[in-house]
């Protein structure tokens, strides 16, 4: 009769040790986040006004509370951060827009909404026309000015809060903080046709440190009182040599910059964590090599060699998500602006992210 064999397995007691250890670190993690864990409380967004069209003010409200900052994603690839539990907006196109809300970093809610085309003006002498420059600089005063000719009173919105900035014609406004915002002007209390307009708002400058030794003013040389004239007919009768050099000269051809895609851009970046790519290697793509180019990471506006020294400080490309737009300019191609959502993973097995 045949006796049984049986085989016995043995797990090195190192293997034991590494084990244990793993659990208890586990456990601890697991401790140290449940006590942290604060549960997100229910909220809701809602839209101020029945009107949902393009070019119309669209009033933001949610009822969330004890939050610190809130965070709004619109939709079209535009964002706002504010304080308080509301914000504005407006819409270039009709369309469904999804609205996201982020309570303080952790807590989100949705909603989605229809934008309709906007109805036609039939009297546009009831819409502000306003003079505005395209861009502003945080902390910099700036002109707003309506032109228009049977305004007798105004109310100003320049996006940083729901309420009116100001009653003059000619307003000054200064920004506090950077990046796009909404403008909206009221002439004559009439709410149904309020012109609205966009603006970006650059960071403050940061101030260039004074050198010792800076020469003072500098002091032109006095023009003759009555300094020579040629005679009346030469003036209209000009030699045919001067004739030839006041010939307009032909205008240079446009040196092209080279064509990149987003998703060639995105591919270099993550070629660049760890320090593996010098900045020098983008200077190429921007309008006149400017590396301060203005980014949007995440709804805040910072410079390109900001955003490429925290792309180096990630260790490996493959931590990065990157969804990139690139803004070019029409006639040279070069790269004048780029609005990026950047992500990078964290934990012990990369299944959570935070913002780059």
């Amino acid at each position: 009769m045949q006796k049984k064999q049986f085989m016995v397995f043995r797990l090195d007691d190192n293997v034991i040790i590494t084990l244990l250890a793993v659990c208890i670190l586990a456990s601890l993690a697991f401790v140290v986040r449940f006590k942290n864990y604060k549960p997100c409380s229910e909220f809701s967004i809602k839209t101020v006004g029945s009107s949902l069209r393009v070019g119309t003010i669209v009033r933001f409200e949610t009822d969330v509370r004890n939050f610190k900052q809130l965070q709004w994603d619109f939709g079209d690839n535009q964002q706002s951060v504010t304080e308080v539990a509301s914000a504005m907006h407006s819409f270039d196109a009709p369309g469904n827009y999804t609205i996201m809300l982020v309570a303080d970093g952790k807590c989100s809610e949705y909603k989605t909404i229809t934008v309709y085309e906007a109805p036609e003006i039939i009297d546009s002498s009831l819409v502000a026309k306003v003079v505005m420059p395209a861009t502003a600089t945080v902390d910099v005063p700036v002109l707003f000015t309506d032109t228009s000719a049977r305004a007798t009173s105004w109310e100003w919105r320049f996006g940083e809060t729901a309420n009116v900035d100001g009653t003059l014609r000619n307003q000054y406004y200064t920004y506090k903080t950077p990046g796009w915002k909404t403008i909206s002007v009221v002439i004559n209390g009439n709410m149904k046709t309020p012109l609205v307009r966009k603006i970006f708002v650059n960071p403050k400058a940061a101030e260039a440190p004074k050198v010792a030794g800076t020469p003072g003013p500098v002091i032109r040389p006095r023009v003759n009182d009555d300094p020579h004239t040629a005679p009346l007919p030469e003036q209209l009768n000009p030699a045919p040599q001067q004739q030839q050099q006041q010939q307009p000269q032909a205008p240079e051809p446009t040196v092209m910059y080279p064509d990149v895609a987003a998703a060639d851009f995105n591919q270099m970046l993550r070629n660049s964590a760890g320090g593996k790519r010098p900045i020098s290697t983008f200077s190429k793509y921007f309008c006149e090599g400017n590396l301060n180019t203005t980014v949007i990471l995440n709804g805040k506006a910072t410079t390109f060699q900001q955003f490429f020294e925290k792309v180096a400080a990630v260790k490996k490309g493959d931590k990065l998500s990157l969804t990139t737009t690139l803004y070019k300019s029409k006639q040279n191609n070069c790269v004048n602006k780029i609005d990026i959502i950047g992500k990078v993973k964290t934990g012990m097995l990369g299944m959570s992210w935070r913002d780059l």
